[in-house]
């Protein structure tokens, strides 16, 4: 399994931080978590085969996630790199999806589900495991952020990655990513904050260690964390290893 950091910001605009986006990769499965600013250019900057994309998750539809997914269907109804493409695009998200999308392709008159290849949109809730392709599956959890948005746990052949989306801290996580092997996991803050629904430095790092995972990723990092050594504050609470993510870091797990 393959992961690739295409943006590890926030909404607020970094010079080297795009918005939230994340590449998977597996034998079959190429998965796009999330699409917010800066998206659509990273994915060929950082060479991935995105017009093979096959599945994309929305963890929820604040724009810094969901921001430059209609520039992508653009794209992919528009590049050449899609010519003779017959497999299906599976949009993966939480109820509400199906509602986004066709209201986009309303509003724009670009016909964006209307592409040279089948377009799926599925809406997916707790509490059940949901196939992907063969030998690959998904899991979702709600998180502590907006009223739909939901953290994923991708399974791939006994190799699993989680990714939280944006949350705030909550126990029930710490059950839902146990023994992950490798988290990507919002960092928003240095300290707790009770204003906002983000994980601060010290509430991430208490997940990681609940959880048990591997190997912890953090992102969605705002601008004020890039003077901190959040890597060594993260250490005092977790003693597994720890990576900073980084636009265009490239992973195999």
């Amino acid at each position: 399994m393959k992961i690739v950091v295409l943006g590890s910001g926030t909404s607020v605009p970094h010079k080297a931080r795009n918005s939230a986006g994340f590449w998977v990769e597996t034998d079959g499965m190429r998965l796009l978590l999330d699409c917010g600013a800066g998206t659509l250019h990273a994915l060929p900057r950082y060479e991935v085969n995105w017009v093979a994309v096959t599945h994309i998750f929305l963890s929820h539809f604040h724009l810094d996630h969901i921001g430059e997914l209609p520039a992508l269907h653009f794209a992919l109804k528009h590049s050449p790199g899609v010519q003779g493409r017959t497999s299906s695009l599976r949009i993966v998200g939480p109820v509400g999806t199906a509602h986004l999308l066709q209201t986009w392709e309303a509003a724009l008159g670009y016909e964006l589900l209307t592409l040279q290849f089948p377009v799926e949109i599925e809406e997916v809730q707790p509490g059940q495991e949901y196939p992907l392709l063969d030998g690959h599956s998904m899991r979702v959890h709600p998180t502590p952020h907006t009223n739909e948005s939901l953290a994923v746990r991708v399974e791939e052949r006994g190799t699993s990655v989680g990714y939280t989306g944006d949350t705030a801290y909550s126990e029930d996580l710490s059950q839902f990513f146990h023994k992950t092997d490798w988290l990507i996991a919002e960092c928003s803050f240095a300290k707790p904050r009770s204003d906002v629904q983000h994980m601060s430095i010290p509430e991430v790092a208490e997940l990681a260690r609940r959880a048990e995972v591997w190997q912890l990723m953090v992102t969605h990092l705002y601008p004020e964390l890039d003077r901190l050594d959040v890597k060594g504050e993260i250490a005092k609470i977790f003693s597994g290893p720890v990576i900073i993510a980084h636009d265009g870091l490239s992973l195999e797990i």
